[in-house]
């Protein structure tokens, strides 16, 4: 993970490099180790996290060679969430796109809670100021006491949820002590609330792994998100992406295909499972931008793909999903 880091240093990442942490998924060096692919198998399926990482001049190569690398194995490659900047490339290899949901993006250098539209916020957070909450972000490493905190609010937080995996991040003491924390404390001097911070590291952070006791007061996050946005813009960060919102826009339009416009009905019928609607509103508070990400596949059974996509991401980081194989070996031959 040391030369993945520096890799990333020297080249910059994305939304979602900083997820190659997990350590959940495997790495591809391709073009002579200068452009990073990081996927995982499903079944028979290499399913790669966001676009190759390197130069640009690069990429379109490493594409065709990760393309090549799957075929030799017999499998089929397939890109989740990348970005519209090199979906050329994509096409070119032959790749066909279905969107699956956009990133939103914080502008920090026109960020403020000034005027009548951030009113709302501006008076949650000088409430929180007034019951002297108080906001820090530390660096590591971190002592044994604040993980085992942290992992007391992270299982407060998750109830009677599973971590997820894959493209969604999850606790473990291991990637949390990788990143500066954003903490939020009460009066007393207890957590009630904390955020990964990653970089691309270029000019964006990236509010990653968040979560919040279950008896914190109502506006917890937003108060945290405010604080991480000045923190970010005092330390000169142009951009704070805030994530995916899942199936936002999908299927919206009369000549959208079918398979986004069933997508649009688990949209807007899948809330109460899911709460795709509530964290697009969520993030609608701030988010300044909203960027399209897309699944580019190959000729393949759409639905099986779906399905296999979905219990990837379910699939804990630790968790070795013999039974899911099992499952998804029926769909092989139609996919």
């Amino acid at each position: 993970m040391d030369y993945v880091n520096s890799f990333l240093k020297e080249n910059g990442g994305n939304h979602v490099s900083h997820l190659v942490f997990l350590q959940d998924k495997k790495i591809y060096w391709a073009s002579d180790q200068r452009v990073l692919i990081v996927y995982k198998r499903i079944a028979n399926k290499l399913v790669v996290l966001g676009d190759p990482i390197g130069e640009e001049s690069f990429i379109q190569g490493a594409i065709r060679e990760f393309n090549e690398y799957s075929k030799k194995k017999g499998l089929k490659p397939i890109f989740y969430q990348i970005s519209p900047e090199f979906m050329a490339y994509y096409h070119e290899t032959g790749y066909r796109f279905l969107k699956l949901g956009e990133e939103g993006t914080v502008n920090l250098q026109n960020f403020s809670l000034a005027g009548k539209q951030g009113a709302k916020l501006r008076t949650r957070f000088n409430k929180f100021a007034r019951n002297s909450y108080t906001f820090d972000v530390i660096k590591p490493p971190y002592t044994r006491e604040l993980l085992l905190e942290l992992k007391e609010i992270s299982d407060s937080w998750l109830g009677n949820q599973k971590e997820k995996g894959f493209s969604v991040v999850s606790f473990s003491e291991d990637y949390v002590s990788r990143f500066p924390l954003a903490l939020l404390s009460n009066a007393d001097g207890n957590v009630i609330a904390f955020a990964t911070l990653a970089t691309d590291y270029k000019n964006s952070i990236s509010i990653d792994l968040m979560r919040k006791s279950s008896n914190s007061p109502h506006g917890t996050m937003d108060v945290l998100f405010i604080h991480i946005f000045n923190w970010a813009k005092e330390k000169g960060y142009h951009t704070c992406s805030l994530g995916m919102a899942p199936l936002s826009n999908v299927g919206k339009c009369k000549y959208s295909f079918m398979s986004e416009k069933l997508i649009r009905l688990a949209y807007l019928h899948g809330n109460s499972l899911y709460k795709f609607k509530g964290l697009k509103e969520f993030k609608s508070k701030f988010a300044c931008t909203w960027e399209p990400k897309y699944l580019a596949y190959k000729t393949t059974f759409l639905p099986a793909t779906l399905l296999q996509l979905i219990i990837l991401i379910n699939s804990r980081p630790a968790s070795k999903p013999k039974v899911v194989d099992r499952i998804m070996y029926l769909f092989n031959r139609a996919v």
